[in-house]
C-alpha cells in the first residue's frame, strides 16, 4: 500500500509546469547564495600601528584644512596669494569627486549588499539616492526657511547708487543685484557692459590690489567685492555686512556637515582593517583627508571673521579631529564593530547617502554654478584666470576620483 501511494506520488513532479520549477529553483539559488552579514576577517591586529596611522591622519587633516588659513594670514607673497586661490577651486573639484565617486557609489553598495534584508537588496535598491535627494532638499527648504525668518533675507526698499567706483546701472539692473542668488558670488557683474575694468583707472587697480588678506580670496568674496571698493554697494544693498557673512557662514557650515558625517565612518573603517588591505586604504584615505581638508579651508579662509577669532581655528579643529575619533572608536571597538555587519552597512550606507546629498548641493550649486555660471563669475574671473580656475577644479576632481580606485 505504502509503495503504491509513493508511485503515485513520484510522477508529479514530471507533470508540474515548467515555470513553476524553475521559478522553484530560481528561488532557492537566490536563497543558498545569500552571503552572512560579516567580513570575517583574520588577520593579526597590530596595535601599535594602528595608533599610529590616527597620529598621521590627525596631522593630515588639521594640516590640509589649516593650509589656506595659514598662508593666508601669514604671508603676503603673490605666490602664496595664488596657491591659496587654487587650492580654493581645487577644493571645489575634490567636493564634488568625493560626494559622486566616494560616498554615493559607497551608499549604494552598502544599502544593496546580498546579507541585508529583501527591502534593501531587492525590494527598493534606489534607496541610497533617495536619503541623498531628500538631504540635498532638506538643505534648500533649511535655506528658504532661513531667509524668511530675516537670517539671509533681502529687503525690497528701493536702492540709491552712487557713482564712487562703479558704474551707474542701467534702468532695471537695480533689480538684478536685488534678486541675486544666495552662493559663493553674487550673481550680478561687479561693472557694466559700458564700463570696463581698464576704463575704471585707479579704482580698478584698487579693485585687483588686496591690502586685508590676498587679492585671490577676495575674488571669490562677494561680501566685500574686493577690499569694499567695487561690487560692495551692489552686493550689499539688500543685505547688511552681518547678514552677508550669516549667509556664508551657513553655507560653510552646511558644507563641513556634510564632510564631518562621513569622516567618522572613514576613521573607524581604517582602524578595524587589518593586513595589506589597511596599508592601501591608510594611504588612500591619507590622501583623501588631505584634500578635502583644504577644499574645506579654502572655503573657510574666504569669510570674513573678526580679528582674532578663534571660529575659523575651531572648524579646522573639527575637520582634522573627526576621523580620527572615528579611529579612537575603531581602535577600542575593533573587536565589536564590523562594517560588513547589517548594522554596520546600514549606518556607513545611510550617512554616506547624506554626506553626498549635502555635498552635491554644496558643491554645483553653491560653489561651482556661483564660481562659473553666475552672473557676477564674468565679472570677477576673467579670461586666463577663468580658465586656470575652472582647470583646477577639474584637477582636483581628477585626482580624487583616482583615490576613489582604493577608498
Amino acid at each position: 500500500m505504502a509503495e503504491h501511494d509513493l508511485a503515485g506520488r513520484a510522477p508529479s513532479w514530471s507533470t508540474a509546469p515548467t515555470s513553476l520549477l524553475l521559478a522553484e529553483l530560481a528561488r532557492r539559488q537566490e536563497d543558498g547564495e545569500r552571503p552572512a552579514c560579516g567580513s570575517a576577517q583574520g588577520g593579526e591586529y597590530n596595535t601599535a600601528i594602528h595608533v599610529a596611522a590616527l597620529i598621521l591622519i590627525l596631522v593630515l587633516s588639521i594640516a590640509g584644512c589649516g593650509f589656506p588659513l595659514i598662508s593666508q594670514r601669514a604671508s603676503k607673497r603673490k605666490g602664496t596669494h595664488h596657491l591659496v586661490f587654487y587650492s580654493q577651486h581645487f577644493g571645489t573639484g575634490v567636493l564634488i569627486a568625493t560626494a559622486f565617486v566616494h560616498l554615493l557609489p559607497t551608499a549604494f553598495n552598502s544599502l544593496t549588499h546580498p546579507c541585508l534584508p529583501w527591502f534593501f537588496n531587492r525590494g527598493y535598491k534606489p534607496l541610497a539616492g533617495v536619503i541623498a535627494m531628500t538631504s540635498a532638499l532638506v538643505v534648500v527648504g533649511l535655506e528658504m526657511f532661513l531667509r524668511t525668518r530675516g537670517v539671509v533675507h533681502s529687503h525690497s526698499h528701493a536702492e540709491t547708487w552712487e557713482p564712487e567706483t562703479t558704474a551707474i546701472p542701467e534702468p532695471g539692473q537695480d533689480r538684478q543685484y536685488e534678486e541675486s542668488s544666495v552662493g559663493l558670488i553674487d550673481a550680478g557683474p561687479p561693472w557694466t557692459n559700458e564700463q570696463s575694468p581698464k576704463e575704471n583707472g585707479n579704482n580698478t587697480l584698487d579693485y585687483w590690489r588686496d591690502d586685508d588678506s590676498d587679492l585671490d580670496l577676495d575674488e571669490l568674496d562677494p561680501a566685500t567685492g574686493a577690499n569694499g571698493r567695487v561690487g560692495s554697494r551692489k552686493h550689499t544693498q539688500g543685505l547688511s555686512p552681518e547678514e552677508v557673512q550669516k549667509r556664508f557662514m551657513i553655507q560653510c557650515m552646511l558644507l563641513e556637515a556634510g564632510i564631518l558625517l562621513h569622516s567618522i565612518f572613514i576613521g573607524m573603517a581604517v582602524s578595524v582593517a587589518t593586513g595589506t588591505p589597511f596599508v592601501v586604504f591608510l594611504i588612500a584615505i591619507s590622501f583623501h583627508q588631505t584634500f578635502e581638508g583644504m577644499a574645506l579651508g579654502s572655503r573657510i579662509a574666504s569669510i570674513k571673521f573678526p580679528k582674532g577669532s578663534l571660529k575659523p581655528w575651531l572648524m579646522v579643529l573639527a575637520y582634522g579631529l573627526t576621523a580620527p575619533i572615528g579611529q579612537a572608536i575603531g581602535l577600542a571597538i575593533h573587536t565589536l564593530y564590523d562594517p560588513k555587519s547589517q548594522a554596520g552597512l546600514l549606518m556607513v550606507g545611510v550617512m554616506n547617502a547624506i554626506s553626498s546629498g549635502l555635498l552635491l548641493f554644496a558643491g554645483l550649486v553653491q560653489l561651482l554654478a556661483e564660481d562659473f555660471l553666475s552672473d557676477g563669475s564674468y565679472g570677477i574671473l576673467q579670461g586666463k584666470k577663468r580658465v586656470q580656475a575652472f582647470t583646477a577644479v577639474i584637477l582636483g576632481a581628477t585626482l580624487m576620483a583616482l583615490v576613489g580606485a582604493w577608498a
